[in-house]
């Protein structure tokens, strides 16, 4: 039992420190918000919305390849 504990505690570590999930749940709110909100009807096309989600997955990825900020330790 101590194993499966240890081995999930790892699973949900990585997630915390993944860029990948990050990414990804961005883009589901993103949507979900173009969706619920009825966005379309107010003038914001879909491809902006996935503009603005490519940008911030550049921005994550970018960081994590050379730091924005220089004093950035990790």
């Amino acid at each position: 039992m101590g194993a499966i504990k240890n081995i999930v505690s790892d699973f949900i570590n990585s997630l915390k420190n993944s860029k990948r999930v990050l990414t990804g749940i961005l883009t589901v709110l993103f949507m979900f918000a173009y969706e619920y909100f009825g966005l379309e009807e107010k003038g914001i096309a879909r491809e902006s919305v996935n503009n603005a989600v490519m940008t911030i997955v550049a921005l994550i990825l970018g960081d994590s390849i050379r730091s924005v900020n220089p004093e950035k330790v990790e």
